[in-house]
């Protein structure tokens, strides 16, 4: 066989650029990285604030590694977690509280003038609750080698697929983090762990503790569940690939969470908001803005399981409550029919033109929404034709909130009020409480 001659090729080294040294910060981002900007460009360095000199490494063409705090702001607190430089998890443990709402304050603001081309005067104070132990939801990573025949579970590191395997975890309840170190013992004895894609840990009445498996736990590993889930009084429930999480005992209940005034059951898989405490606040203040009344007609979009769709109708108005996942629609009738409360729930794709749906050319007064991080870009136009007097909007992606803010100016809305809430302490999230109201 003939052999054709290639010549070697030389590996790229990988050029290290030259370090940034006495650099200052001059804000912070909206992800909460601190902004450095030079004769070269910008660049986003986390764990920088506003105010501070630094020395930083540049990396590709936007980032920057933090070297050296040289001139801290008065703002920078010691973070509390040992993990914090490692884990993925929070990134605002540097600032301190006040300053993290302010800051999130700010980015809402900045945000609306941007995209939406108003300025905010009308802000309340934040809306808070404890910055500590409050995650009632708590995403685990794993991975299985093999080889060596050792099983990691714990949380991401920051940009990257790297595992750091924790005991414990500042921001999340206790009634999960005590889980965790008897949790990774059970696992790395089952067969499945070769399998297992994620855990997720969820707190409620009951900890559930939801394992992603390509199939459902053999006769080996059933008992070992089902004793650990005895010994430490927790719940399984099993997710194989896409379909919804099934209790691993057909006997358990489902479990509930706490609302303004009620309880609701979901199923884990169901969206739930992460701040226990702080989610009963903003339906609780939510209300007080959207004021229903026995003679409203109200149309909620996203209504997930009813965590605000029960307690309006409680106040005596006409609900009608549009979720697009149909098994959180048949909760949502269950609780209502639970607390004999009178609420039209569908299932619809809110995003698709609104004349199929029936409930669509019913007159409504007023609306509330609370969508995922994409916004509601086709919903708020639907909105926007309707014309309804008032209009509440919770968000947790403020970019998208002010470009759905900027078509309710555009109809002839003002923004009423603004608030922040406090739903992610620790973290550059953002949760958003908005009421718009149709000018006269």
């Amino acid at each position: 066989m003939a052999q054709i001659y290639r010549p070697s090729q030389a590996r790229k080294s990988k050029t290290t650029s030259p370090v940034k040294r006495d650099v200052n910060v001059s804000a912070l981002d909206h992800q909460g990285r601190g902004v450095v900007r030079d004769s070269s460009g910008v660049r986003f360095v986390s764990g920088a604030l506003s105010g501070e000199v630094i020395d930083f490494q540049p990396q590709g063409k936007w980032q920057g590694k933090l070297l050296q705090v040289k001139t801290p702001t008065s703002d920078r607190v010691i973070a509390a977690c040992p993990h914090y430089n490692d884990c993925g998890g929070c990134d605002l443990q540097h600032l301190e509280l006040t300053a993290q709402r302010q800051h999130k304050q700010q980015v809402v603001t900045e945000l609306f003038a941007k995209f939406a081309g108003h300025k905010i005067t009308s802000w309340e104070a934040p809306l808070t609750a404890e910055a500590w132990r409050y995650r009632r939801r708590l995403r685990l990573a794993c991975h299985w080698d093999g080889k060596r025949r050792k099983f990691k579970l714990g949380l991401r590191q920051a940009n990257s697929k790297s595992i750091v395997e924790i005991d414990d975890c500042l921001i999340s309840d206790e009634a999960l983090t005590r889980l965790l170190t008897p949790l990774r013992g059970l696992l790395s004895q089952l067969s499945l762990v070769k399998q297992l894609g994620h855990v997720e840990l969820i707190s409620s009445t009951v900890v559930s503790i939801v394992l992603r498996l390509q199939r459902w736990p053999d006769a080996v590993d059933l008992p070992q569940l089902q004793k650990f889930a005895q010994q430490y009084q927790v719940d399984f429930w099993i997710q194989c690939n896409e379909s919804a999480p099934q209790p691993l005992d057909p006997q358990q209940q489902l479990p509930t969470y706490a609302s303004w005034q009620t309880e609701l059951a979901f199923q884990p898989g169901d969206f739930l908001q992460a701040h226990g405490d702080l989610s009963v606040l903003l339906v609780e203040q939510a209300l007080a803005w959207l004021d229903p009344q026995p003679e409203d007609s109200i149309l909620e979009l996203y209504a997930g399981s009813g965590n605000f769709s029960l307690p309006i109708a409680k106040q005596g108005a006409k609900v009608t409550a549009i979720e697009g996942v149909q098994s959180m629609v048949e909760r949502l009738n269950s609780s209502a029919r639970q607390h004999d409360l009178e609420i039209v729930a569908r299932q619809a794709d809110l995003s698709a033109d609104w004349q199929q749906y029936e409930w669509a050319r019913t007159p409504f007064n007023k609306v509330f929404l609370d969508p995922a991080r994409a916004g509601a870009a086709h919903a708020i136009e639907e909105v926007c034709v309707r014309q309804p007097q008032r209009v509440i909007y919770v968000s947790c992606a403020p970019d998208t909130l002010a470009r759905d803010a900027q078509a309710l100016f555009s109809a002839g809305y003002h923004l009423a009020r603004a608030q922040i809430v406090d739903m992610f302490p620790q973290t550059h999230h953002i949760e958003c409480l908005t009421w718009f109201e149709r000018e006269a």
